[in-house]
């Protein structure tokens, strides 16, 4: 069922800023528990210090990228099947690498991040987007086709990576101007039908996926703002571009606040969070300034939403899907997956921790308990090495870079590190 977009002029000032209030009422400053912090901040600097272990810095084609050696993968989805330097990883860690190194003014972390966003700037193919790299760097292949194909997944990562560090302080160098207007033009490209708000999860796809959805609306926000702040060169068709995917994207919504894999259905814990957390990072590139923590001007921020998405629509839409995440959240912290989880995704810890993440950031005294909850089970499942395993039960692996990466972007927030 669509939500109804009403018109925000329809609403007293007084519902108007009431309404962000409660749409910006968590925030990505929203403060952790001092107990919970210090044990948030030791699992970050756990997966700190693996990231810079994995980042190669050995001459040639992958300077600058990190090492995943267990690599988990459609279609094999096999850990054992072969590593691989992901664009997604160095998208992630380069950006918590830059986010950790500002706090602390060190210029080796600082110069690890540029290193990252070098090689993602070169690896970027001639149509603007990147591939999906699969075992044993091998580019993805999911129609069949033999053509090239990248992916709207893997080019967010980077996209969203790049973006953020710029506007927090990356130095703006042409190539990564150039590297955002490719991305958000290819972005664009893709779009079917056209204006539709419809991004396929990667090239050929005829499926409308809503994560790759909001990937996209991400990709597109990020290179808007940050050509519009640091390069001083808006492009309003990426705004437009976000706008049109987050409008879309909210109509296919289930009934039970479930934001499922694809418009046709199904359950989906791992891809609700998904959505949310593109969601949340979008309405974060619309706060001035754009600083972790920092102070906001309310009614300033919630003009800027309301242009995007009907705050009255936005709330609904939160509302309904944090309900359904807590419901999928047992007394002991454990997620219900055998009900409500149809995807691949079924007993990963990053889906732990990035419904974590968004449930914290939203707040509201049901979503802080469910999520402290939830850290309590992640907490459990730490391993002896300090890294967090990829998933609640079997074999312990944990040398998966991309996982890990943004596991360290879900979890960094709440840390007293950035």
């Amino acid at each position: 069922m669509k939500p109804h977009l009403r018109d925000q002029v329809s609403l007293t000032r007084r519902e108007f800023v009431g309404l962000a209030a409660a749409v910006l009422s968590g925030g990505v400053g929203a403060a952790a528990p001092a107990r919970d912090e210090a044990e948030i901040r030791s699992v970050c600097e756990s997966i700190l210090d693996y990231l810079l272990r994995a980042q190669d810095f050995k001459p040639g084609e992958y300077y600058g990228s990190f090492w995943s050696e267990k690599a988990y993968h459609g279609p094999l989805l096999n850990y054992h099947a072969g590593g691989s330097h992901h664009h997604r990883s160095a998208g992630s860690a380069g950006l918590a690498l830059w986010l950790v190194g500002r706090k602390r003014n060190d210029a080796e972390l600082k110069r690890r991040a540029a290193a990252a966003f070098d090689w993602l700037a070169a690896r970027q193919r001639p149509s603007g987007g990147y591939f999906e790299i699969q075992n044993n760097e091998k580019p993805s292949d999911w129609e069949r086709t033999g053509l090239e194909e990248c992916s709207t997944i893997e080019t967010a990562f980077v996209a969203r990576g790049l973006g953020h560090a710029l506007l927090l302080g990356l130095p703006p160098k042409k190539l990564y101007s150039d590297c955002l207007q490719r991305t958000g033009l290819w972005q664009l490209g893709i779009e079917w039908p056209p204006a539709s708000g419809v991004f396929p999860h990667h090239e050929r796809s005829p499926y409308d996926c809503l994560n790759a959805n909001l990937h996209a609306a991400e990709t597109l926000m990020a290179a808007f703002k940050a050509s519009e702040k640091v390069f001083q060169r808006p492009l309003n068709i990426f705004y437009e571009g976000a706008r049109r995917s987050v409008l879309h994207t909210l109509t296919l919504q289930s009934k039970n606040g479930c934001f499922p894999y694809r418009s046709t259905g199904g359950m989906t814990i791992n891809y609700t969070s998904l959505v949310l957390w593109c969601l949340l990072n979008i309405l974060d590139l619309l706060r001035e300034p754009m600083q972790p923590g920092a102070g906001r001007d309310l009614d300033a921020t919630s003009k800027r939403i309301a242009a995007l998405v009907p705050l009255d629509v936005l709330k609904k839409a939160l509302d309904d899907a944090t309900t359904f995440l807590c419901g999928c959240v047992d007394a002991s912290g454990n997620l219900l997956w055998e009900k409500n989880e149809t995807s691949t995704a079924k007993y990963n810890l990053w889906t732990y921790v990035i419904t974590f993440n968004v449930l914290r950031r939203i707040g509201g005294e049901r979503n802080l308990e469910t999520a402290s909850r939830l850290w309590k089970t992640i907490l459990t499942k730490r391993t002896k090495s300090g890294l967090l395993p990829m998933r609640d039960r079997g074999e312990e692996i944990t040398k998966s870079a991309f996982m890990q990466a943004d596991m360290l972007l879900f979890l960094l927030p709440f840390s007293g590190l950035v």
